[in-house]
């Protein structure tokens, strides 16, 4: 119990609760603006991979309704 309030009176602490240098810093500092670039590609790399899942699903629903063959063409001797 103690320890859980110490780091809770820790968390809450203004001092150790202020934001980090880079975002404290210059906005337009070369630090900044790499961690700008760097959000912009991790969503940029999240959204392909939800582009890739929805475009997956697409086609395995597509695959599904689309009718089969039917089994006897395949049973057929056709070496005359």
């Amino acid at each position: 119990m103690k320890r859980s309030l110490i780091l809770i009176l820790l968390t809450l602490s203004p001092r150790f609760a202020s934001a980090c240098t880079v975002c404290f810093g210059d906005p337009n500092s070369p630090s900044a603006q790499a961690m700008g670039m760097a959000i912009f590609f991790l969503l940029a790399t999240v959204g392909t991979v939800f582009v890739g899942a929805g475009a997956f699903v697409f086609t395995l629903a597509r695959r599904a309704k689309s009718p089969l063959a039917d089994p006897r063409d395949f049973l057929t001797d056709d070496t005359d």
